[in-house]
This record gives C-alpha cells, sequence and structure tokens, in this order.
C-alpha cells in the first residue's frame, strides 16, 4: 500500500479523530472520578431503597446498583444519607467510603495535566536528540515537534473513545485514566520510533529522502508495529474481562495502544515526508 500517496486521507481522519476527542466531553458529558473534582464515594450492601432516599434529600448524586447494594458518588457530603440507609434497614453494611476536598482534587487536575505536557515534551526532545544524525535532512526539533504532534492525537482520540465507552459503562474519568493516557504515549512513541529508526537507515543508506524511500520504510516495520500492538492488545484482554475494577483503564491502554499504531504508520511518518 501507497500509505503516503494516501496521507491526505489520514490527515483527514486524524482531525476527525483529535474533533471528536476534543468535543466527546460536550457531547456526552462524563462523569469525573472524584480525585479530580473532590467528594465522597459511599459503597453500601444494603435492602434500603436508595435512589428514592437520595431524591428525597434532593442530593446531586451519581449512583450504581451493584449486586448487594449501591455505589454512589456525590460531591456534597453523604453522612447523611447513610444514616437515612441505615434508618430503612439497620442491617446495611458500609463497605466502602471515601473523601476527597476541592482543593486537593483542584492540585492533582493541575498537576496531572503539567505531568502530560511534561511528558510530551520530553519524549520531542529525546526523539530531537536521538536522531540528530539526519541533521542534514530534517531538523531534529522538527523531528521533535512531529513526534509531539502524534502523540497528542493520540491522547485526544483515546480520550474521545474512552468518554464515548464511559456513557455506556458507567466508567469515571478520573486519575487512573491520565495513567492511561500517559502509558499509551510511551508506546506510541516507541511504535513511532521503530519506523522512523528504519527510515533513518534508508536515508543514510541511499541518500535520498524519496516517496519510495518512505513508503519502504513503513511497509519493513508495518508487520512488526501490527502483531507487536496485537500481542499487547490480547495479553490485556483477559484482565480487563477478570478485573472489573481495573476495566475502565485497561481498555483505555488498549484503545491508545491501536490508535498509537495507527498514528505512527499513517500520521508520524507523512507529516514527516511533507518536510
Amino acid at each position: 500500500m501507497d500509505f503516503i500517496k494516501y496521507r491526505y486521507y489520514f490527515y483527514f481522519l486524524s482531525l476527525i479523530l483529535v474533533l471528536f476527542g476534543g468535543l466527546s466531553f460536550y457531547f456526552f458529558n462524563p462523569n469525573l472520578g472524584i480525585d479530580l473534582i473532590g467528594g465522597q464515594i459511599l459503597e453500601v450492601k444494603t435492602k434500603a431503597n436508595v435512589p428514592s432516599i437520595i431524591n428525597n434529600l434532593k442530593l446531586k448524586a451519581v449512583y450504581y446498583q451493584t449486586q448487594d447494594g449501591y455505589l454512589i458518588k456525590s460531591q456534597e457530603n453523604l453522612n447523611l444519607l447513610w444514616q437515612e440507609i441505615q434508618k430503612q434497614d439497620n442491617q446495611s453494611q458500609r463497605i466502602r467510603f471515601e473523601s476527597i476536598s476541592s482543593s486537593l482534587s483542584s492540585e492533582l487536575r493541575q498537576k496531572a495535566m503539567l505531568m502530560i505536557i511534561l511528558v510530551l515534551l520530553a519524549i520531542g526532545l529525546y526523539v530531537a536528540f536521538a536522531f540528530y544524525q539526519l541533521k542534514n535532512q530534517f531538523s531534529p526539533f522538527l523531528l521533535g515537534f512531529i513526534v509531539v504532534i502524534t502523540l497528542f492525537h493520540d491522547v485526544m482520540a483515546t480520550t474521545g473513545f474512552y468518554v464515548l465507552l464511559s456513557k455506556f459503562f458507567n466508567f469515571d474519568l478520573d486519575i487512573k485514566f491520565i495513567t492511561a493516557l500517559l502509558i499509551v504515549a510511551g508506546f506510541s512513541v516507541h511504535d513511532t520510533i521503530v519506523v522512523f529508526d528504519r527510515l533513518r537507515e534508508n536515508i543514510l543508506k541511499t541518500g535520498k529522502k524519496t516517496i519510495e524511500v518512505f513508503n519502504l520504510s513503513i511497509q519493513q516495520t508495518l508487520r512488526r508495529s501490527i502483531f507487536t500492538s496485537l500481542t499487547a492488545v490480547l495479553a490485556i484482554l483477559p484482565l480487563s474481562i477478570l478485573i472489573p475494577d481495573l476495566r475502565a483503564f485497561l481498555l483505555s491502554i488498549q484503545i491508545g495502544i491501536l490508535i498509537g499504531t495507527y498514528s505512527s504508520i499513517c500520521l508520524a511518518t507523512p507529516l514527516l515526508y511533507e518536510n
């Protein structure tokens, strides 16, 4: 396949994915974890009518029915809710209770965003240094910039699909998802470096940076990239099925790995060809 020839189709698809990721918050309004917005989590084993109690107390809360009770999340104090649950069912058991202040959650949000920005910049600088041998063909900082753009694409696209899934499966967008994005960035840049490394060898060998050299470099690494990504996704898949508490975290990594493989082949290398 002539990947460079069809690069404009890939650019259009990537633009759609980035826009989808950015607009997903507006369209799907995901539930943010209390570690990012502050609040309390209460999990109870009870036969009480928890939805009715929440409605009577006029609490702004999100609740999910579990096997033996309910999981309730709210930015308001849930102690009164627990007291009312005990009144209806004195056999109720409090399985889990967590509370995070708004100031701590605000600090976590800021540090998470700063961490993502610093990681992207550090990866860009690393790529610029690693491929310094190509300074006569490409600016090292251009290589780093393309990698940062590609990783930004991966982060936004992964976020979009995760937010979409959260609408149907009640996933929270929390600090674990931020961790997943950093893992995705690491995996994606690894895949991009493999393609760029083969491109470097072919350019240094032929002394040319033609469309044929770019396509050859992609084709020589295509099989490896696809098989490596599928191996990682299939290895994680059983865990995402068997461990419900980590399902959202692991699914976001799987989605990110697939998107990162696409961007390494169909976005990063074609963008480099443009220059």
